[in-house]
């Protein structure tokens, strides 16, 4: 079943209800490094699976950071070099949620448009898959 990307949400800690305003979209990237044990006399090479990473993105509407949740909570880990706890919401229930550093950090302040906000994380450890009760049946 298709899944309206309308009830997505970025939160930033473990409160779910904390989510980060203004966020138009969010991305991630998952990938494997597959290592090659082919042996001399193999038709067909051969892999074993090797390191996992990942890393997200996200952009939307900047607002003025008044307090330590939401997108002040990402400036304060990036300028202190902290790692945050990422959600990154498919809708209302079912989240991806890992540790990562925010590497980029990007306002775009033009006179004719809105200020927007565009966030980079690298996951730092495993990304997990979960299920929440929150707003769900």
């Amino acid at each position: 079943m298709a899944v309206a990307g309308k009830n997505g949400k970025v939160v930033i800690g473990t409160d779910e209800s904390k989510k980060v305003v203004g966020i138009k979209n969010w991305s991630l990237e998952l990938s494997l490094d597959p290592l090659e044990t082919t042996s001399l006399g193999d038709d067909w090479k051969k892999y074993i699976t090797g390191l996992k990473e990942w890393s997200a993105s996200s952009e939307g509407d900047y607002e003025v950071p008044v307090d330590k949740e939401g997108q002040g909570a990402l400036q304060t880990a990036f300028l202190s070099g902290l790692t945050v706890v990422v959600k990154l919401y498919v809708d209302e229930k079912n989240y991806y949620t890992g540790e990562a550093y925010i590497n980029s950090l990007s306002i775009e302040d033009p006179v004719d448009d809105v200020v927007s906000i565009s966030i980079e994380f690298t996951g730092n450890g495993a990304l997990s898959f979960e299920t929440s009760e929150v707003g769900g049946n």
